[in-house]
């Protein structure tokens, strides 16, 4: 069966109204036409440290010219322009389809909303309904087409009308606060003519324009009528409320994907139906009542964002997945905060392969551009279901195949990355029931929190290991690997208890290197560290049966295990050692003989005697093989 075809919209964030109404049509286009749509966001839309920068823009390099069969490019959220030139030239590298929304590009085509109409519509209103004449207008950026499709709706409707529209009638500026409040200051000091109406290009100037009239005693809309566009949340919460355009930016997500559905097919697509334009008629203009089941809607949902915002504000996830013991702990911690995110449908938990391994202590070699070839799947929430089991994907294919058993249907799914600075984790698929939710920061904000508590699972694992390495660094002897004094203490009562425990035979060998003054004086320290490396390979070897071998003094060596030995196993240990000194001695082409006194303890021992006793037992009876083969060489 053939793959669904997949568009990629890039945008920086969606949680505002214009880039969350422009992606619900998106959504629903792409569902029309059979579109899997793939929302790649940043948990940061601000210009922050550059290794910050690096861990969230990375997300992007998730696409390649073979996964992904169109592009929308939404910049006109993006704060970093040097993020929207690199984007520019990776998509130009893609060579796939690209339509870009509100903004010209010289390689991709471009589509606008036409806000002229609407625009006049508001200027209307102000005009017709509150007699208003003298009218100014505060657009954007001067060249951008939405500054200039609202300041010609401006302009037509004052002509319509037969008002005169001066040469600085209509103010080219940020979409920001820099323009609203210079504009403001320029009325309250009188260096401009106080208007009787100003139409804003966006709810944010307009709410700017109004704080900054209200610093010079300036009352609205007693003294001046503001309006804004957007129909954003913030312009119904602030006092007054402003008068709004509700634009239905759905529309303009639709066209784009009908633009490059034709791009792609050469077919052309019928437009999905998503509501006309309005206007929010409110506080700023002296109009509360007008379009008030408009705002009732409109406060119904910002409350019910605003109940999720608090949740995860009181939740204390932060600090409650702080106490993971371990990956397998972290995620079933998550199922406690889940309840955070309204409308959630799916949840996807994706990891790097090896994404805690470190190699060296200094940190420096981790993964940063790009995602791991194998990516392993954590975690899946599926409408209240959560599967632990891990599974693997090719990192190339983005949205895993097993995705297509629990949604089948083609769907929007938003993706962000997982990451600490510029150390990649890996990334979150999200799947929403209703995406005008992810209006609310919530998500995204929840989505961070899990890169923190990876983070300090990660270093804290690597804290342990370290500390586990140290402490068995003190229990090892430096030249032969085996544990030394501490190390054979420690783990010695440990199987010795065992022993008692499980009434099990204890095995005790004590071993004593033949001969290693005489090695030292006659052929230097360095053959008689030979010898005592070659003394602990053979007793270490001979350990088939979890015992533990240690060098306890500067020739002297102790094994000790804890199982159901029989006297033909003890036996082997003894024949074994000395068989491998033979072949050593008959191999190393060595001026000297490495061999070993033994002495063996092999029964269950007695509930009212300690260790020493029997490692006394042992140590006896190396002595006496000692003394035995002291004998036997100078016969």
């Amino acid at each position: 069966m053939d793959k669904r075809k997949r568009i990629a919209v890039l945008a920086a964030d969606i949680a505002n109204d214009y880039m969350n109404r422009i992606c619900a049509g998106i959504e629903a286009q792409a569902k029309a036409l059979g579109y899997d749509a793939i929302v790649l966001l940043m948990s940061f839309n601000i210009n922050t440290s550059p290794a910050i920068e690096a861990g969230e823009e990375n997300i992007y390099r998730l696409l390649t010219s073979d996964n992904i069969d169109g592009v929308i490019f939404l910049t006109g959220n993006i704060a970093s322009f040097t993020l929207i030139n690199w984007l520019t030239k990776y998509i130009e590298k893609l060579g796939v389809p690209t339509i870009a929304i509100d903004n010209e590009y010289r390689s991709f085509e471009s589509i606008y909303a036409d806000d002229t109409d609407i625009f006049e519509k508001m200027t209307d209103h102000f005009i017709d309904h509150h007699q208003c004449k003298d009218i100014i207008c505060l657009t954007g950026f001067q060249g951008m087409s939405p500054s200039e499709t609202r300041a010609a709706g401006y302009k037509r409707s004052m002509e319509k009308h037969g008002l005169t529209v001066g040469y600085d009638d209509i103010i080219y500026g940020d979409f920001w606060r820099d323009a609203a409040e210079a504009l403001a200051d320029e009325i309250g000091s009188g260096k401009r003519r106080k208007p009787e109406a100003v139409v804003c290009a966006n709810d944010s100037m307009g709410i700017y324009l109004c704080q900054g009239l209200a610093k010079y005693g300036i009352r609205v809309p007693e003294d001046i009528m503001v309006s804004g566009y957007d129909g954003s949340r913030e312009a119904i919460e602030c006092i007054p409320s402003l008068t709004t355009i509700f634009p239905e930016n759905s529309t303009l997500g639709a066209r784009a994907v009908c633009a490059l559905h034709k791009m792609i097919t050469g077919e052309e697509a019928e437009l999905v139906k998503c509501g006309e334009s309005s206007l929010i008629l409110a506080g700023s203009c002296g109009c509360n009542l007008t379009k008030q089941d408009l705002i009732d809607t409109r406060t119904e949902f910002n409350t019910k964002m605003g109940n999720y915002e608090l949740f995860f504000n009181n939740s204390g996830m932060a600090e409650g997945l702080m106490q993971s013991e371990n990956l397998d702990h972290l995620l079933h911690l998550l199922s406690n905060y889940i309840y955070i995110i309204d409308n959630i449908e799916i949840l996807m938990i994706n990891l790097c392969h090896e994404w805690d391994s470190f190699e060296n202590l200094d940190e420096t070699d981790y993964l940063r551009n790009g995602y791991s070839e194998l990516m392993d799947t954590k975690l899946i929430y599926n409408n209240t279901r959560y599967d632990y089991e891990e599974r693997r994907f090719n990192s190339h294919d983005i949205i895993p195949e097993y995705m297509s058993e629990i949604s089948p249907e083609p769907s929007m799914y938003i993706l962000l990355p997982l990451h600490f600075m510029d150390r990649c984790f890996g990334y979150t698929i999200f799947k929403f029931f209703d995406i005008n939710t992810t209006v609310s920061k919530v998500f995204s904000l929840w989505n961070r929190n899990i890169n923190i508590a990876l983070e300090f699972l990660r270093v804290r694992t690597k804290l342990t290991a370290i500390n586990q390495r140290i402490s068995l660094s003190s229990l090892r002897d430096t030249l032969t690997g085996v544990y030394n004094r501490q190390g054979f203490n420690k783990f010695s009562e440990t199987l010795f208890r065992r022993a008692k425990a499980e009434e099990k035979n204890l095995l005790i060998l004590m071993a004593d290197l033949d001969l290693l003054k005489h090695i030292n004086d006659n052929f230097g320290h360095v053959e008689g560290d030979n010898a005592i490396i070659v003394v602990a390979n053979g007793l270490t070897t001979c350990c088939s049966n979890n015992e533990i071998c240690a060098r306890i003094g500067g020739d002297e060596y102790a094994i000790v295990g804890c199982y159901d030995y029989t006297d033909e196993i003890v036996a082997s240990y003894t024949t074994y050692i000395n068989d491998f000194f033979d072949r050593y001695n008959a191999a190393s082409d060595k001026p000297y003989r490495v061999g070993a006194s033994i002495g063996l303890f092999c029964g269950i021992p007695s509930p009212d005697r300690d260790l020493s006793y029997y490692i006394d037992i042992a140590d006896k009876r190396m002595y006496d093989n000692k003394m035995l083969r002291k004998k036997m060489r100078t016969d």
